[in-house]
């Protein structure tokens, strides 16, 4: 959820994509850029309060969140008793801003929800696209507005269902809100990634100190709320975010926005957080290739801290490393027979494995120990220089024999790789 040296669930419907609007009933095709105008105006009115020191009938936050030592997001959020607004502006792939708004039920359920992107991220950007969504009988009904078109579709969602849009989190505040009625009990919490990726799980408000926790298979969230219970930071340690939220005072928006354009314009834009990599070589007869996500150290630990100890890693981001071999090889004494596989890693202090899995095509997170082909102990050793961006190599060692390199900060994993001999090893 929070994202990661994984690039991110957001905007499935691409860049300039949603717009969204919080109501209770259907409406007209017209009503999505009305809101978008409306939500305007109100996020203007709050940050003119702020400015005067006012304080709303409830809250208005606003929120940075960084990926390692690279500031990715500025949030303005307001909620109050039946609703949350936002304003974001983010840097990548190049600066873009959106706004959305979300309708709550008395018990901080959402029953609507609007994004809406713009066509520049300036204030005064016109909107490009545009999503209403509206909850009823556990389902979403969405319409999806581009211009004069409009597309409809629905899917099945829990109540407990919170639209997200990475890397917006302000909308967060609603899970809490209901964690903390039920504090020392569980509440369902499911992260929808509009317009139909579900990701379910549960919330809990720890009733011995000022954290809650918001989990699902992938992120382990946990939330620092203060005495009124307003979020003040948020982690995913462990998890697919491993970027870091924390509250700030009411920003201007509008130097940060120069400020992230300007950076565009210098070719100094953040890019694919985590792009797609590949390798490929010949070692013999065989012709091997790795396709992988290249995530940045970003000035963070990395093993043991984005890439925990002891726990199945991708060997990558975002969609699983996925590797062909045209021939039998032997890797690192383990005979592979030709085929596609997907490649993840064990770390350890000790020592690491290489998992190679029989299953392919799917995210880097859904790992199933009954698909592995084998478990292969790699040889681990220290760069000279820490590496920024993680590296699969494969590389010619002699007329039939070759290694196979995974670099990433300062750590190298080694196996040798050959063809495998006729006669079966």
């Amino acid at each position: 959820m929070l994202l990661s040296s994984h690039q991110s669930r957001r905007r499935p419907l691409g860049r300039a994509a949603t717009r969204v609007h919080a109501l209770r009933r259907p409406v007209p095709a017209l009503a999505p850029i009305a809101a978008a105008l409306v939500l305007a105006a109100a996020l203007l009115l709050v940050a003119a309060a702020a400015a005067h020191g006012q304080r709303g009938p409830r809250d208005s936050a606003a929120y940075v969140t960084r990926l390692g030592q690279d500031t990715i997001a500025i949030e303005r959020v307001i909620a109050t008793r039946d609703s949350i607004i936002g304003e974001v502006v983010d840097r990548y792939p190049k600066t873009e801003r959106f706004t959305y708004a979300a309708r709550l039920t008395p018990a901080h359920e959402i029953v609507g929800y609007t994004i809406a992107f713009y066509r520049a991220p300036t204030a005064d950007g016109t909107v490009s696209a545009s999503m209403h969504v509206d909850f009823r009988n556990d389902t979403a009904h969405m319409t999806v507005y581009r211009g004069d078109k409009s597309q409809s579709s629905t899917v099945a969602v829990p109540a407990s269902a919170v639209p997200m849009n990475e890397p917006s989190y302000g909308i967060l505040q609603s899970v809490v809100d209901r964690a903390l009625a039920a504090r020392g009990n569980r509440v369902g919490y499911s992260a929808v990634y509009l317009p139909g990726l579900l990701m379910k799980g549960s919330a809990e408000a720890d009733a011995r100190d000022d954290t809650v926790r918001i989990d699902t298979k992938d992120d382990p969230v946990r939330a620092v709320v203060d005495g009124y219970g307003r979020i003040q930071s948020l982690t995913d340690v462990g998890g697919t975010m491993q970027a870091i939220v924390t509250r700030i005072p009411w920003p201007d928006l509008a130097r940060w926005t120069t400020g992230f354009v300007a950076r565009d314009a210098n070719g100094a834009s953040l890019g694919n957080l985590s792009p797609r990599g590949t390798a490929r070589a010949t070692i013999g007869d065989a012709t091997l290739t790795v396709d992988y996500g290249r995530p940045m150290k970003r000035g963070r630990d990395v093993f043991g801290g984005v890439v925990l100890w002891d726990h199945v890693w991708r060997t990558g981001a975002n969609a699983a490393t996925g590797f062909v071999t045209d021939k039998d090889i032997v890797l690192g004494g383990t005979r592979i027979p030709a085929g596609s596989y997907t490649l993840f890693s064990l770390p350890s202090r000790t020592g690491w494995k290489l998992i190679v899995s029989k299953r392919t095509g799917e995210w880097g997170t859904e790992y199933d120990s009954a698909a592995d082909f084998a478990r292969i102990p790699m040889r681990v050793s220290s760069a000279p220089r820490p590496v920024e961006q993680f590296t699969i190599g494969i590389a010619p060692a002699g007329p039939a024999a070759g290694v196979m390199t995974f670099t990433w900060d300062t750590t190298v994993g080694t196996l040798p790789v050959r063809p495998a001999s006729r006669s079966g090893s």
